[in-house]
C-alpha cells in the first residue's frame, strides 16, 4: 500500500507508519514496493506544491490512497484533491484531537488494507 497523508504531525505518522508496517518518505517520487506512506506536513510554496502535483500525476496507478486531515489552503487541498486517482481521496476532520485522528486513520486504512487483500472469483 502506498498512501499519501496530508496535514497530521510527524508522531501519528509514525505511529500509524508502524502500524502498518510502511516506510515514511517524503515525496510521492519514492514509492517503495514494501509499502510506503508519503507525510506531506504543508505545501509551503507553489513551488512544492506543483512538484507535489507532478510526482503524483506521474505515479497515479502507484497511489493507493490520499487522505488529508487538515487544509491548509483551499488552493493545496484542491490540488492535492484534483491529481489524486479517482476513488481514493479521503479527508478527516482538521478538528479532531490526537488520539481521534489516529482513531479515525486507522479505520479507515483498516479498511482499504482490507479491500486490498480481497481475492476477485
Amino acid at each position: 500500500m502506498n498512501i499519501v497523508l496530508f496535514g497530521v504531525s510527524v508522531g501519528i505518522a509514525e505511529e500509524v507508519a508502524k502500524r502498518y508496517n510502511l516506510k515514511i518518505i517524503n515525496s510521492p517520487d519514492k514509492f517503495d514496493a514494501s509499502g510506503t506512506l508519503v507525510l506531506i506536513q504543508s505545501i509551503p510554496s507553489p513551488r512544492y506544491l506543483l512538484a507535489v502535483y507532478n510526482a503524483m500525476l506521474r505515479h497515479e496507478d502507484d497511489v493507493d490512497a490520499v487522505i488529508l486531515c487538515s487544509v491548509e489552503s483551499c488552493e493545496a487541498a484542491s490540488t492535492v484533491q484534483y491529481c489524486t486517482p479517482q476513488g481514493k481521496f479521503y479527508t478527516l476532520s482538521g478538528d479532531l484531537g490526537r488520539n481521534s485522528v489516529i482513531e479515525e486513520l486507522c479505520a479507515l486504512l483498516d479498511s482499504l488494507f482490507a479491500k486490498g487483500n480481497r481475492i476477485n472469483l
